[in-house]
Formats: structure tokens, sequence, C-alpha cells
């Protein structure tokens, strides 16, 4: 009908008014802080797991350490050093991937076989440790939940700061 008119606007868009720029030109939003440091909280405290099983595998029980803290002889490296272990562990893993996410630009196409490469790392290292042989226990359940809800605060306080001092500016 020549004369007729409904109202309705046939509107043909080209590509690039859908998708949007092309590549690096395609502009994304600010990044959530919260997300970065929820992320990289949670890759340090898993790398503290990580490193509290293979230390107990090792021989290295927290629970049985913290009772040599605690008794009047003198300190030793083997009974702190664990727990710097798994407080430097989180520190470093949490600073790291905080870093990697504040840092690296959208979109991360092109870290692929990258990203590939170090989850198969990251499975043979969890294999590995998962496989080691558990230390005897030495102490009583509770006082070894205790300590190591203990140790894991102190690693989720140390991958914070590792995250927030990698994001600050």
């Amino acid at each position: 009908m020549p004369g007729f008119n409904p109202g309705i606007i046939v509107f043909e868009p080209s590509l690039p008014s859908i998708v949007g720029a092309h590549g690096s030109e395609r502009r994304h939003g600010k990044r959530s802080r919260v997300l970065i440091y929820a992320g990289a909280v949670t890759c340090g405290v898993l790398a503290a797991l990580a490193v509290q099983i293979y230390l107990s595998g090792a021989g290295f029980d927290l629970a049985t350490l913290w009772q040599n803290l605690l008794s009047a002889g003198t300190r030793q490296l083997r009974t702190t050093g664990p727990w710097w272990a798994l407080a430097g562990a989180a520190f470093v893993v949490s600073g790291a991937t905080a870093a990697a996410l504040d840092r690296f630009p959208f979109p991360w196409r092109r870290f692929r076989p990258l990203r590939w490469a170090l989850g198969a790392v990251i499975v043979l290292l969890l294999a590995h440790v998962g496989h080691s042989a558990a230390a005897p226990e030495e102490v009583g359940e509770g006082a070894t939940v205790a300590v190591r809800l203990a140790a894991l605060g102190t690693a989720t306080l140390l991958a914070l700061l590792g995250a927030y001092l990698a994001v600050r500016r």
C-alpha cells in the first residue's frame, strides 16, 4: 500500500555497529577491585593450603611445631620455617595474581596457550602434593584443627596484604 505507514522503521545495522570496535579498540569498563581481591586472596589461600599439605607430608606438621614453639626451649628455624613458608606463599601468589588481573588488558585471548600450560602445571603439582604420605599424628585432632585454622587465617591476611600492595597505585 503506497500511503500506509504503520510506524515501523526498518534499520539495517552494519556489523561494526552491533559488535563495536574491533580488537584492542574495544573499550572495557573499569575493573572491579572486589573481584581482583577475591581472586587473588583465593589463589593465595589455595597456594598456602598446597604448601601446608606438602609440609605435612614432609614431616613438618604445624600442630607438632606449635607445641615445640610454646615449649620453654629455644625456638628453631624448624619450628617457625613452615609458618613463614605458608605466609610467604600466600603473599607472593596473591600479589602475582592481583598484579596480573589488574595490569593485563582485556581480552586475554592471546594468553590461552599460556593459561593451558599453567593449568596443566598446577594440576600436576597438586597431584604430586596430594599423593605424598601423611605424617603420623602426635597431637589431638582438636589442636590440629585449631592450629591449621590459625595458619589459614594468617595466610588469608597476608594474601590480602599481598593483593593490596600489588593493586594500589
